[in-house]
């Protein structure tokens, strides 16, 4: 059923020319699907960190090398595990005993957007029909999105007295993905690497 929906609509845009669809992707400056995206994929890479030979210390979470997007999601979501593991965690750095430096080498996705558009001007010969630049300036009819999500995240920890390194947790990496699919600006399909992306509300169009 879907199937004969989608190829009369398409016959109909292509012989008429006139079909009008206005895409609104967010009402913010980051959409929903995509911050849960990359805070999922960080909640991954913190969730493999092992605090366990920091405990009992005082520690001082240093996040001034923490450069991303989230930084306020990262460093609550770091004390967080700190806290869970037995980290004694302080608000200033005067009171540690130990320094943990966190730093990120990537933080961001890439991105791959497939759009079929309906077209501004139909031409009316077959041979100006082939030519691709008389089937610009339409609106997205089908489209196909998938977005890949990185972060490598590594973490240091410093002796407040001696200055010498105490503890390290590696380099982290991990990726997470979501694919869509879209007729107009309903989404139709979905596959995604996380149940958070996996359970948000599909958008729905006209």
């Amino acid at each position: 059923m879907l199937r004969t929906t989608v190829a009369a609509f398409l016959t109909l845009a292509l012989c008429s020319g006139c079909a009008s669809v206005t895409t609104k992707l967010t009402g913010s400056s980051r959409a929903g699907a995509e911050q849960l995206l990359m805070t999922g994929t960080a909640d991954r890479v913190i969730c493999l960190l092992n605090f366990q030979p920091l405990i009992g210390a005082r520690v001082f979470l240093d996040d001034a090398k923490l450069e991303a997007t989230d930084k306020g999601w990262i460093t609550f979501a770091l004390r967080r595990a700190m806290a869970r593991q037995g980290v004694l965690t302080v608000d200033n750095v005067k009171d540690a005993q130990v320094v943990v430096q966190a730093a990120v080498g990537a933080y961001g996705t890439d991105e791959v957007d497939h759009r079929f558009t309906t077209p501004s001007t139909i031409p009316l010969s077959p041979m100006s029909m082939a030519s691709a630049s008389t089937l610009t300036g339409g609106n997205a009819l089908l489209r196909k999105n998938r977005q890949d999500a990185v972060i490598k995240l590594a973490l240091a920890a410093y002796d407040t007295t001696t200055h010498r390194l105490v503890w390290e947790s590696g380099t982290i990496l991990n990726k997470q993905y979501l694919d869509r699919h879209f007729f107009g600006t309903t989404e139709i399909s979905r596959r995604a690497s996380l149940p958070e992306n996996k359970d948000y509300p599909r958008r729905r169009g006209f």
